[in-house]
């Protein structure tokens, strides 16, 4: 079967976004509502609706689930139709590489095996040296390219050593790796831990090759300097929201279940194992980001070389609870 490929580089895949109508509602402009844009499958924020944690006071968040994965987050924050965006570690890269106007104001504590290279139960994939010439089918310009990218340096493999698959969003991604036509797959969870419990075989976690797999919380520039206020709340509300998660594992179960169509005894597995809190945004987070750029440069996933420093921004730390 041949496989689709993706556009030429993330920053192409951006510019074709911002032409394309976007599915969010219409804009709010006042500074008591904050939209924020954020992803089902492994989203924070996509269950603060469910857990009434949508407001703060006289502060509304407003979430917007997007199924266009990172590049249509990316583009709805550039067009100014949301104000907030969660996304992977490799999500502020993309962004700034496409002269997206945003910084991160908060990120959580790493996620190191909440995402993982996975195999069919009976694949005679064992160790990262075997990937060498294998189909490995991950997401370009996301946190699984990186995942990938990691795991072959660990193996002395480059992105040159095997053969990097683009499946269609939407794709049954088990089915094609059961059926032979990819060896390995990219998986984050809850999907991850869904393709466990019907067979799939975990190969190596992100935190085994030194991916720390944290989820990031950009916002606009315009929003940090006209919504300061609901930003700030925001964050507080978003590391609230992660301890009530964590002590309230099986309600929470229930609500990412629901979202995602998946059982409540899978879900489950997955909220034991998520961050828990936030982390602080300091200086010590920039070279892990600095080493994504310089890769996805080098393998011209972006277009240009960047500087990470400038996207961080230290001023929303105090609103962590």
């Amino acid at each position: 079967m041949r496989l689709p490929r993706l556009l030429s580089s993330a920053t192409a895949a951006v510019v074709l976004a911002l032409s394309l109508s976007l599915p969010v509602p219409a804009s709010a402009d006042d500074a008591k509502t904050l939209r924020v844009g954020t992803i089902n499958l492994f989203g924070v924020a996509s269950t603060f609706e469910q857990a009434g944690h949508d407001k703060a006071g006289d502060i509304t968040f407003q979430i917007i689930p997007f199924t266009s994965g990172v590049v249509g987050l990316i583009a709805a924050i550039n067009a100014g139709e949301i104000d907030v965006a969660e996304m992977g570690e490799v999500g502020p890269v993309v962004a700034q590489s496409a002269d997206v106007e945003a910084q991160i104001i908060a990120a959580t504590e790493p996620w190191r095996i909440g995402e993982a290279l996975v195999v069919a139960g009976d694949s005679p994939i064992r160790t990262l040296e075997d990937l060498k010439g294998k189909k490995i089918s991950y997401a370009r310009a996301t946190n699984g390219q990186w995942v990938v990218n990691k795991a072959l340096q660990k193996a002395g493999l480059d992105i040159t050593d095997v053969e990097s698959v683009f499946l269609p969003a939407g794709t049954n991604t088990l089915s094609v790796l059961e059926a032979g036509q990819i060896d390995v797959a990219v998986a984050i969870d809850a999907t991850l831990s869904a393709y466990e419990a019907q067979g799939a075989r975990r190969l190596v976690n992100a935190g085994d090759v030194d991916v720390d797999n944290a989820l990031f919380f950009i916002a606009s520039n315009k929003a940090i300097a006209e919504k300061k206020d609901a930003i700030g709340a925001f964050v507080n509300q978003l590391g609230k929201h992660l301890a009530w998660a964590s002590e309230n594992q099986e309600k929470h179960a229930g609500f990412v279940a629901e979202l995602l169509g998946i059982e409540p005894e899978v879900t489950l597995s997955v909220e034991r194992n998520r961050p828990k809190k936030l982390q602080e945004i300091r200086p010590e987070l920039i070279p892990s980001n600095q080493a994504i750029a310089d890769e996805l440069f080098r393998q011209k996933v972006i277009e240009k070389e960047i500087r990470v420093d400038s996207s961080f921004n230290y001023e929303f730390n105090k609103y962590i609870p």
